[in-house]
């Protein structure tokens, strides 16, 4: 018998969901999550999403905060600032989780980006990376998110820029094996 447990291969067959609440599982032993500004009117934010086996995506999720006005467009983009697929400009909710039909997208092993614009500064579920200042922003730097200042709705390729605040976007992504 070996000392080591059996390793089991990612199994999608049934299908999946990548969030960003998992994910920062490693990076931090805690985080506020709650109802937050968006940092700024037209910016957008781009958490790393890193798949292992090829999937399609099929439905984006994005938590809405406590006020009911303004628009925002959900999406992912390839590594090279590409845009795959997005909602469009979606009219925003409040305190309920939107749930986005997207157009079915088959995505390959790599790394991948969950998009969120807003057109506003309305609120939004966002996680910030506990700690004092600047750990919180070194924590979403280290997470590998990303922003671009002027990109709503989302355009069909972005420049990546470093973050300026640490602010994270709730949002999932719901795929199936291929």
């Amino acid at each position: 018998m070996s000392d080591f447990a059996t390793i089991v291969p990612w199994d999608l067959t049934a299908g999946g969901h990548y969030g960003l609440g998992t994910a920062l599982v490693g990076l931090q032993s805690t985080a506020n999550v709650q109802s937050t500004a968006w940092p700024s009117a037209n910016q957008a934010i781009f958490a790393p999403m890193r798949l292992a086996a090829p999937v399609t995506v099929y439905k984006l999720i994005i938590g809405a905060g406590g006020t009911a006005s303004g628009n925002f467009d959900a999406g992912i983009y390839d590594r090279f600032g590409n845009r795959l697929v997005s909602s469009g400009a979606t009219a925003k909710g409040t305190n309920t989780e939107h749930i986005l039909d997207i157009t079915d997208t088959q995505l390959g092993p790599g790394l991948y980006y969950l998009a969120l614009a807003a057109d506003g500064t309305n609120n939004y579920i966002m996680l910030t990376p506990a700690g004092v200042s600047p750990v919180p922003l070194q924590k979403a730097r280290l997470f590998g998110t990303l922003e671009a200042a002027t990109a709503y709705t989302l355009p069909s390729t972005v420049t990546f820029a470093a973050r300026t605040t640490a602010l994270i976007p709730a949002i999932t992504a719901l795929f199936r094996s291929y």
